[in-house]
């Protein structure tokens, strides 16, 4: 802040008060990562070095987990886990119902503002259920995300019942999540064929659009071990999509998301600490799946306003310069006596000049130059 006093013409009598901090408010925005993860290695059904460094290369935001088991289970074990694989910054939910041995999880590196289990309408499927998460992402908009691992093995019965677990996993959201949320759907679907129902049926509420692959261009969808199979998924609601933007690495760009395998992704430096033969190690079937999402915010933004150096260029005209794109209000009284000063305009610059004229006339003898 700053003001004048006009004496005669042009002449004046400067003060400069301290410099004031401004909160500015800005539209940005951040990528968040999904992925779908069963990475599971060995004979047990846990995670182990070669899926924690695929985590760590890829670096995903939020992960639906299939058979989120590391070490002896323990809250101590699965936390190491995540510290590890992920951060210590990172929040989880994994599932705990009786008899679930390959629970489903969601990892965030946003908070949660709700999880929970919903139990699979399957009766053979009861070791783990459909895990789901409401995340508050930054911005307005939450996310929910639903890990889900639907009934294996191929054939026309298993099929059916992917397709029975496919309609009672919608029907759970439709009535637990609001109208229009945005939503992802991800993990290890077992599904054989696009003209199974079940990948009909998610494929109609959700979205599966573009399909990621292992390429920049072109490549293969199919992501189980022998890549002959597209068993898992990322599919996001409909709401959602308009959000959808490239994966993007170091030095590759995948417009489509991304199928990740360490056998054939170049450069391997791109995702350190990953090996090439980490998605084919003894018991791995499954390969990573990421799609990404541009998510809009306003963020505040506080800087530290220095007062202007004012002048009078005439009895009418102040002039002062300070920080663009700054908006000054200009003030006036008839005597410093009084506490009441008079707002007589605004200025704002591109530039680091700033000038007002007094439209009033000259009636007033001082005049403050402050912001906000």
């Amino acid at each position: 802040m700053a003001f004048c006093r006009s004496i005669g013409f042009g002449l004046c009598l400067v003060a400069c008060l301290a410099s004031v901090r401004a909160d500015t408010t800005v539209a940005t925005n951040t990528i968040v990562r999904v992925m779908a993860a069963n990475l599971t290695s060995g004979s047990a059904q846990s995670y182990e070095a070669a899926g924690i460094r695929i985590f760590q290369g890829l670096k995903p935001d939020i992960v639906a987990i299939q058979e989120f088991n590391y070490g002896d289970k323990s809250a101590t074990a699965i936390r190491s886990f995540v510290d590890t694989a992920f951060g210590t910054n990172y929040s989880y939910f994994r599932e705990s119902g009786s008899g679930y041995t390959i629970p489903n999880g969601i990892i965030s590196r946003y908070p949660f503002k709700a999880s929970g289990s919903w139990v699979d309408v399957d009766t053979g499927v009861n070791d783990r259920g459909f895990a789901w998460g409401q995340i508050d992402l930054p911005g307005t908009n939450d996310l929910y995300v639903v890990s889900i691992h639907l009934k294996a093995s191929s054939g026309s019965d298993n099929a059916a019942r992917r397709y029975a677990e496919a309609t009672n996993l919608w029907n759970l959201i439709t009535a637990n999540f609001p109208v229009d949320a945005w939503i992802v759907v991800a993990g290890d679907c077992n599904i054989f064929d696009p003209s199974e129902l079940a990948y009909q049926y998610l494929a109609a509420n959700l979205s599966d659009f573009p399909i990621p692959t292992d390429a920049v261009s072109g490549g293969d969808a199919d992501t189980n071990l022998g890549r002959t199979e597209r068993y898992d998924y990322v599919f996001p609601s409909r709401s959602l999509t308009n959000q959808m933007v490239a994966t993007t690495l170091p030095s590759r760009t995948f417009t489509k998301g991304l199928v990740f395998d360490s056998r054939w992704y170049t450069p391997l430096t791109d995702v350190y600490p990953v090996q090439s033969g980490d998605s084919e190690v003894s018991g791995m079937q499954h390969m990573a799946v990421v799609r990404s999402f541009s998510i809009p915010y306003l963020m505040t933004v506080t800087n530290v306003v220095p007062p202007p150096t004012v002048r009078m260029r005439s009895p009418q005209v102040i002039e002062w310069t300070g920080p663009s794109n700054v908006v000054y209000r200009v003030e006036s009284r008839t005597d410093l006596t009084s506490t009441s000063w008079t707002t007589l305009g605004t200025s704002t610059s591109t530039s680091t000049n700033y000038s007002f004229t007094n439209q009033a006339g000259i009636d007033r003898a001082f005049f403050r130059v402050a912001h906000p």
